[in-house]
């Protein structure tokens, strides 16, 4: 965990499950600011008054569901992170939940595990990436970076037009991801690849492109690319291949598409 520890909002109508919630939020993260609400209205309260940066958020609880908050506090711009609790399963929350943008969902009872989880994910996805795209087309540039917008991960995006253009970046601010088209004039992005890759050994790298490229796959690998995407290609997407690059939990509403072909897992 990072040296600043997190502020978590517990919202349950059930005070011993916040109990239990608080103590195995405490027993992970020991210097964690923990608030509590009992119901919807005490949560939004809460967020108001408070900076959170964790939300655990009950589905069923009287008046206003948990839902119900996670729907208000999108319609009034909070991105705050949120992960929806429930003793059932149902596939139905779970995808309006997704669709309303919470992390994941943990049924209850869990454990102190699956808690340590969601708040190393958090700590991840809130840390600043540099992202870099290379891709010949201003057009897709900026389609990409509206991709890149919409994505769980805290990215500062930055873009240029082509391999010869992102290795005389490596020599300034040295992006932690980079997105790198595979047809450009001049280096393609195999031979991009392998050149970045020999300026920064740690870099993270996915391959975009519109068209197959099934029969490169080992060149891709040779070269330290991690994913291949598919143009067009989405929000979603995107979060699956960095939550593997990163190692992540994945959470539910995640799942690997025809567009993503993962190399180096």
């Amino acid at each position: 965990m990072s040296d600043k520890s997190p502020i978590v909002l517990i919202t349950d109508d059930s005070q011993t499950l916040r109990k239990i919630l608080r103590k195995a939020l405490l027993e992970v993260s020991p210097g964690a600011t923990v608030f509590e609400a009992s119901d919807g209205k005490e949560a939004l309260r809460a967020l108001r008054e408070h900076e959170v940066d964790i939300v655990f958020l009950d589905v069923n609880m009287p008046e206003m569901s948990g839902l119900d908050v996670l729907e208000l506090l999108r319609s009034k711009g909070s991105n705050v992170f949120v992960t929806l609790m429930s003793t059932e399963a149902d596939q139905a929350v779970m995808k309006a939940g997704s669709e309303l943008g919470s992390y994941d969902f943990l049924k209850k009872p869990f454990t102190s595990e699956q808690i340590a989880t969601i708040l190393s994910s958090h700590e991840s996805l809130s840390t600043r990436k540099n992202v870099l795209i290379v891709d010949d087309s201003p057009t897709i540039r900026r389609i990409i970076y509206k991709v890149l917008s919409n994505c769980r991960f805290d990215m500062l995006v930055s873009e240029v037009e082509g391999g010869k253009e992102a290795l005389e970046l490596m020599h300034g601010t040295r992006p932690d991801i980079v997105f790198l088209d595979y047809n450009m004039p001049g280096l393609d992005g195999i031979q991009a690849a392998q050149r970045l890759r020999a300026e920064n050994p740690g870099i993270k790298m996915v391959m975009i492109s519109s068209q197959d490229l099934s029969e490169h796959i080992d060149a891709c690998r040779r070269s330290g690319i991690f994913a291949l995407l598919k143009k067009p290609f989405f929000a979603n997407e995107v979060d699956f291949v960095l939550h593997r690059l990163y190692g992540l939990n994945m959470p539910q509403s995640l799942e690997q598409t025809p567009n993503v072909t993962l190399l180096n897992d």
